[in-house]
């Protein structure tokens, strides 16, 4: 019979013959896919009772995986990663079988049109889906060594647009992107706060919206006249905020229709503008530091920076601390003239 979900049950239950003995209970298990792969470790179990671990498949890990961060604010570019990591590496492999030569050649096929801080990213996805196969008692073989696979990316100030490339950037960019981007570049959240947000996180009337950030918490962040008004010029087509209108149909999108903004619909639309402008060294992620550099630059308040970008540590946002340079300058400028040391320099010179 498999598993099967009772009709007063919330969780899956299982029901097999095992060499004449039925074997019959409560996965414990909200999902069919944590459902099924309970139930295959449960089989395997019974035929290997000298405990040896249920192999996976790189398919399933994914799956598994996927279940524990689809609900993270960086989901949508997540299943776009595990998409690629099925069709890269294989999704019937098992992954006990998958060695370290094979994610060496997959990271090298990876890096053609990413930077390294992408790559890298996509490594962090890979090395999730691993530790939490092998949390959950499934065959991995050995573990990779995932520090030998991450690509150096320099340290550099954060990067700042200018008006006159903003300007050219928008310039270029479709209509339907347009407002996504400039919600980002306003508001300073993340890729994947911005396209993953709902018309239910959203309160117009108290310029307010819920997002879950980086780490899983979820915080209620203030909204300015600018964003509140992005946010109500957008069509209500669906659960999510921000849609883009499909080019060409494809599967079951139909050209001409809106569909929720992804984060692959996002990157076509913004390496095309961002190649038109001739924005040579600017990410998207940029306009995060962007908008915290227009704020800190403003304000001249590191701690409100901080808030703006949901820091957990002040130290993360001293990275902006750049543009507080000039205020040292000043100081130092006053300083001088307070002193007058030239006056003092000057005397020594008589006195010798």
């Amino acid at each position: 019979m498999g598993t099967y979900k009772p009709k007063k049950s919330p969780y899956f239950h299982f029901d097999f013959q095992f060499k004449g003995e039925r074997h019959h209970g409560s996965t414990n298990c909200t999902s069919k896919r944590q459902a099924d792969a309970y139930e295959r470790r449960y089989r395997h179990e019974l035929a290997n009772p000298n405990n040896a671990k249920t192999p996976i498949t790189v398919d399933e890990a994914a799956g598994l995986y996927a279940e524990h961060a689809e609900s993270q604010s960086s989901w949508e570019t997540t299943r776009y990663i595990l998409e690629a990591v099925v069709k890269g590496l294989g999704g019937k492999a098992q992954l006990s079988t998958v060695t370290q030569r094979d994610l060496d050649l997959y990271v090298a096929k990876r890096r053609k049109g990413r930077s390294n801080a992408s790559v890298n990213r996509e490594i962090d996805v890979l090395r999730a889906v691993w530790w939490r196969a092998k949390r959950l008692k499934y065959e991995i073989g050995d573990m990779p060594e995932w520090k030998a696979l991450y690509l150096h990316v320099p340290k550099a100030p954060p990067r700042e647009l200018s008006g006159t490339e903003e300007e050219a950037v928008f310039e270029a960019l479709p209509i339907d992107a347009h407002d996504t981007v400039m919600f980002a570049l306003i508001s300073g959240w993340r890729k994947g706060e911005v396209i993953g947000l709902r018309w239910f996180d959203v309160d117009l009337s108290l310029a307010e919206a819920r997002t879950r950030i980086k780490g899983g918490d979820i915080v209620v962040r203030p909204l300015n006249s600018a964003l509140v008004a992005l946010i109500g010029n957008q069509p209500k087509i669906g659960p999510f905020v921000f849609t883009y209108v499909c080019k060409k149909s494809r599967g079951s999108r139909r050209q001409g229709e809106r569909y929720p903004m992804t984060a692959t619909a996002l990157r076509v639309r913004w390496d095309a503008a961002r190649k038109t402008a001739e924005l040579h060294g600017f990410r998207f992620h940029d306009l995060r530091h962007t908008a915290a550099t227009r704020v800190l630059r403003a304000t001249q308040n590191l701690a409100l920076a901080k808030e703006v970008l949901r820091h957990k540590n002040i130290s993360t946002t001293l990275r902006y601390a750049h543009v507080l340079d000039d205020d040292i300058r000043d100081a130092l400028d006053a300083g001088i003239s307070r002193n007058n040391p030239g006056q003092s320099i000057e005397k020594r010179r008589k006195t010798k």
